[in-house]
């Protein structure tokens, strides 16, 4: 079975091709705006999952975004993957984001397991405004 161990909402994902290590830069909880709708010009979210049967099971992945009003829209659902080692990286990069207003948005990574999308995990992101000052 697949299993998410965890995700990070960064800037920029840079993997080193020597080696093949990762470095995620510049996290982000927080974005800030002189107004709102507001655009991010770039985005980023990393994830590492698990497999006890490399090679044959696939991975059926999206992202959503709820923004401060509940609503939900869907920003990103890749084509299956078959995970062929134990773990598996999955790197998104969202570019131009738009936040129409300020408050507390949550980007949730779902998997489907069993024909059912099963939110792995919850990032909540604060967009504010910036005060005059």
């Amino acid at each position: 079975m697949i299993k998410h161990i965890w995700t990070i909402l960064c800037e920029r994902i840079s993997i080193d091709r020597e080696t093949n290590l990762l470095s995620y830069l510049t996290c982000i909880e927080e974005i800030s705006a002189k107004q709102f709708p507001a655009t991010h010009q770039i985005l980023s979210i990393g994830s590492i999952w698990h497999t006890d049967n490399p090679g044959i099971e696939v991975l059926k992945f999206k992202v959503t975004l709820t923004a401060p009003d509940s609503s939900e829209k869907n920003l990103i659902e890749p084509k299956d993957i078959i995970v062929e080692k134990e773990r598996h990286r999955t790197n998104i990069v969202l570019r131009n984001l738009r936040f129409e207003k300020a408050g507390v948005y949550t980007f949730k990574i779902k998997f489907k397991q069993n024909n059912a999308w099963i939110t792995a995990s919850e990032i909540p992101l604060k967009a504010a405004k910036l005060e005059n000052g």
